[in-house]
């Protein structure tokens, strides 16, 4: 998915850009991210977008981890109070956040396997 409004070159153009964080404590600084979500947290990686403008970041993952798109958490958030001049919030990176979801399922499903039990269920299928 596309940035809102806006060609795929120009989201290019903007990925390839200045650091938006150039100049400023980062949000992953702010909010005293561990190693682990910094380095699978959008914001880190995507660094010409403000953290609130991207979808999928550690902070917008609701608890199942299946959405990243809730942006009222932004709108407290001391990182866009600090940095955003008081903008509108605008989601306009898609589909680069964290699918800590499918994750999840994988390491359950690693963990379902290990187990001796595992071989005693029949398929469902």
């Amino acid at each position: 998915m596309v940035e809102k409004g806006r060609g795929v070159s120009e989201i290019a153009e903007r990925e390839g850009s200045s650091d938006f964080w150039q100049g400023k404590t980062a949000c992953w600084e702010m909010c005293h991210c561990p190693e682990v979500i910094k380095s699978e947290c959008p914001a880190s990686k995507y660094r010409s977008f403000p953290c609130w403008e991207i979808e999928g970041t550690y902070c917008k993952l609701t608890t199942d981890g299946t959405n990243g798109k809730d942006i009222s958490i932004c709108q407290i958030c001391r990182v866009y109070k600090r940095w955003g001049r008081n903008k509108p919030i605008e989601l306009k990176l898609f589909g680069k956040g964290i699918d800590s979801f499918r994750r999840y399922l994988e390491e359950k499903a690693k963990v379902v396997r290990s187990t001796p039990q595992w071989r005693e269920i029949p398929p469902v299928w």
